[in-house]
């Protein structure tokens, strides 16, 4: 199965660059964007044709990602885009309130891996 449109959030440009190269690597999506802040992943979403997965990032310099999920709520966008928490957060509360998001699918630790790509193309995606 192949994703049609990947977006990566995160302030870290080594960890977008990774997780691109991994993805680009493993052919899972036509196109892989990356947005290095919130505001720029906003701006992308706004496009005409969204991204279909996000693999966002919490802690980031000015807007974090739980900021972002409350922006991406009040989009009003035409498809229902997935939220893959990739974070290295490991505080309970952060995995907790990730959750109270809809669009949050499920959440995963830094660095992204071949399994958890694997588990989200076999139990999110078919």
């Amino acid at each position: 199965m192949t994703i049609n449109k990947i977006l990566l959030i995160d302030d870290d440009a080594t960890a977008n660059y990774l997780s691109k190269e991994l993805l680009e690597s493993l052919k899972v999506a036509k196109e892989i964007q990356t947005a290095e802040n919130c505001i720029r992943a906003l701006k992308l979403l706004q496009q005409s044709d969204p991204a279909d997965v996000i693999f966002l990032d919490i802690k980031m310099t000015g807007m974090d990602g739980f900021d972002f999920l409350e922006k991406l709520k009040g989009l009003m966008l035409q498809k229902k885009i997935k939220v893959f928490m990739l974070t290295s957060s490991v505080r309970p509360e952060d995995k907790l309130k990730a959750f109270t998001y809809r669009a949050v699918i499920d959440y995963f630790e830094k660095p992204l891996t071949p399994e958890m790509i694997r588990t989200v193309l076999t139990t999110y995606l078919n």
